[in-house]
């Protein structure tokens, strides 16, 4: 389960799964990050493990000069069509985020929807905060969007079964050795595929002191994509930080 992220990014099954994932919590998480950055005209945006490009097609819709990257080339090649069918200007890269590099230097990096935690030791988990230091400007952001550990603790719903385009699926979380695991049974009249989802927790004392000790300064923090004040009781940790 160790590489589950590539098996599980790499398969048409995750937009099975998670078809109930619209524009909408992009839209207002990017519009929380204008309110809060206010970016200057054609600003440079590097958006990291961008996924399927909800994020970064939010960007470049707005005239920004957006990168992004992800290790998925199944996300890449659906972002791509999404932004040519828009007719949107997006540079997408697949790449490592372990091991990315840029000489570019950027006005605000992007680390959102939980694109952290996902590998076994806290050197790999922040070796891309710890590079993206250096490609981000003086005075730059970096916006940092990460579950809230003690929401997830005392919130988790151990299993959930529903019924998507003919797949019965089958959600079973379960917490050990301080990470969220989510077992994803998806079951076609018999034939069955298992995939699996492990993110490292993570509280906000923690990440605070790493980013810190980095060189971040934090701004601001956010409990949700309303943009409510951060709380115990809040779904999401949504740091902003400045170089």
């Amino acid at each position: 389960m160790d590489n589950w992220y590539k098996d599980w990014f790499s398969s048409e099954e995750y937009f099975n799964v998670y078809n109930h994932r619209d524009l909408n919590d992009a839209r207002l998480l990017g519009e929380l990050i204008l309110r809060e950055t206010r970016p200057r005209e054609k600003a440079l945006i590097l958006d990291a493990a961008c996924g399927f490009g909800r994020h970064a097609l939010f960007f470049a819709s707005k005239g920004y000069d957006v990168v992004g990257f992800d290790l998925s080339k199944l996300f890449l090649d659906r972002a791509r069509a999404e932004a040519c069918g828009s007719n949107l200007n997006l540079k997408l890269i697949r790449a490592d985020i372990r091991r990315v590099c840029f000489k570019t230097r950027f006005d605000i990096i992007l680390n959102l929807f939980t694109s952290f935690g996902y590998f076994e030791s806290d050197e790999e988990n922040f070796s891309f905060p710890e590079r993206a230091y250096g490609f981000l400007k003086t005075g730059g952001w970096y916006v940092f969007d990460y579950l809230n550990k003690t929401y997830v603790e005392n919130n988790l719903e151990e299993e959930t079964v529903r019924k998507v385009n003919g797949a019965l699926i089958t959600e079973k979380r379960t917490i050990r050795k301080e990470r969220v695991i989510k077992e994803i049974i998806i079951d076609y009249g018999g034939n069955r595929k298992t995939f699996y989802e492990s993110v490292k927790l993570y509280d906000s004392e923690t990440l605070q002191k790493k980013f810190e000790q980095i060189g971040y300064k934090l701004v601001n923090l956010y409990g949700d994509y309303n943009g409510n004040s951060y709380a115990e009781n809040t779904p999401r940790l949504i740091m902003f930080m400045k170089k």
